[in-house]
C-alpha cells in the first residue's frame, strides 16, 4: 500500500468512525436512559459512563489521527503534524493520551463482564454494583487510562536516540520527516556510538508495565472472544515483537484501522443482546416500514376522488 493510500484509507476509517461512533453510542445512551429494565439498577450508570467513554476515544482519534506502526526493535504510535501548527510537547501529550484510551476502554470491558458474571452467578455479588460502590467503578477506567498515559509519556519518550532509529522507517513508509511527528515510541536495542545494540532497559520497564496493566482485564475477558482477538492478543503481539526484532509491520497496519473502528463495534453487542434495547431499535424499523409503505401505497377511493376532480 502506497503512503498515499494508506493516508486516505486511514482518513476515511476515522471520519466514518467517529461519526458511526457519536451516532451509535448517542441512540444506546438515549435507550440505556428511556428503555432499560429496573433490574439493571445502577449498572444503567456505568453503560453511560462507558459510552461516553467510547465517543470521546472515537473523537480523540479523529484529532490525533494516530498512526501505529512497528520498526526493528521498536513500536510507536504517532502522529502527523504536516499542517497543524502545535507545539511538540503539546503534541506528544496528545499522543500519550491516545494512548492512554486503550487503558480505559480495555478496563471498561473487564468491568462490564465482571457484572454480567455477577448477574448469571446469582449469588448476591450483584450488590457491589449498588450505588455506594459506583465511585469505585467509574475510577477504575480512568486509573487504568493515566497509568497508560504515564507509562507513554515517561518511559516511551521522543528523545533524539529515538528519533534517529526510527526516523527512516517513517521517511520511507510515510514519506514524512520524523521533525514532522510527535511520538511515543519504544526501542528496546537502540545502538551506541559504536553502533553496538544495548538493551534499553527504560522501555523494557515501560513495556512491563503496559502488559501488567493489560494482564488484568485480560484474565477477565479471557472466555470471551470479540477483545481478546481484536484488542488483547493484536496488541500483546505488537508490543513483543519488537523486544524479540521480528518484524510486524502488517500487523502494525492493520491496528492502526482498528483502533479508530473499536469505538464503534464496542456497544453494537449490548444494543442486540440486551432485549428492551433490541425490542427499541426492532420498533423504529417497524414504524420507519410503516411510513415508508403509506407514503408508497395510496388508498384507491383517494385516486379515484383526484380523477374525478379532473
Amino acid at each position: 500500500m502506497t503512503p498515499e493510500t494508506f493516508e486516505l484509507s486511514k482518513n476515511i476509517t476515522q471520519i466514518l468512525s467517529v461519526i458511526l461512533s457519536i451516532l451509535i453510542n448517542t441512540s444506546l445512551i438515549i435507550l440505556i436512559v428511556t428503555k432499560s429494565s429496573k433490574k439493571m439498577g445502577n449498572y444503567r450508570h456505568l453503560m453511560v459512563f462507558f459510552c461516553c467513554c467510547s465517543i470521546m476515544f472515537s473523537s480523540m482519534d479523529i484529532i490525533v489521527r494516530p498512526i501505529i506502526y512497528t520498526h526493528k526493535s521498536a513500536f510507536f504510535m504517532m502522529m502527523d503534524l504536516r499542517g497543524r501548527s502545535l507545539p511538540m510537547n503539546f503534541a506528544g501529550m496528545m499522543v500519550c493520551a491516545m494512548a492512554g484510551c486503550f487503558g480505559v476502554i480495555i478496563y471498561g470491558i473487564a468491568i462490564h463482564f465482571i457484572y454480567r458474571y455477577f448477574a448469571l452467578e446469582r449469588q448476591g455479588r450483584i450488590k457491589y454494583f449498588d450505588k455506594k460502590f459506583l465511585p469505585f467503578w467509574f475510577i477504575i477506567p480512568i486509573f487504568g487510562g493515566i497509568g497508560w498515559t504515564l507509562v507513554s509519556w515517561f518511559l516511551f519518550p521522543m528523545t533524539s536516540v529515538t528519533s534517529a532509529y526510527i526516523g527512516p522507517a517513517i521517511n520511507e513508509a510515510f514519506q514524512m520527516d520524523i521533525n514532522q511527528a510527535a511520538y511515543a515510541a519504544a526501542v528496546f536495542y537502540p545502538p551506541d556510538e559504536n553502533g553496538q545494540k544495548l538493551f534499553n532497559w527504560k522501555c523494557g520497564i515501560g513495556l512491563v508495565f503496559y502488559l501488567l496493566i493489560m494482564a488484568i482485564p485480560f484474565y477477565v475477558v479471557i472466555y470471551t472472544v470479540i477483545p481478546v482477538v481484536f484488542l488483547f492478543v493484536p496488541f500483546g503481539v505488537l508490543f513483543l515483537c519488537p523486544i524479540l526484532e521480528i518484524g510486524c509491520k502488517p500487523l502494525a497496519n492493520v491496528l492502526t484501522f482498528v483502533y479508530a473502528i473499536y469505538p464503534v463495534v464496542d456497544p453494537l453487542p449490548t444494543l442486540f443482546y440486551v432485549q428492551n434495547y433490541r425490542n427499541a431499535i426492532g420498533e423504529i424499523f417497524v414504524c420507519f416500514q410503516c411510513r415508508k409503505k403509506s407514503r408508497v401505497h395510496v388508498a384507491p377511493e383517494e385516486v379515484s376522488r383526484d380523477a374525478d376532480s379532473y
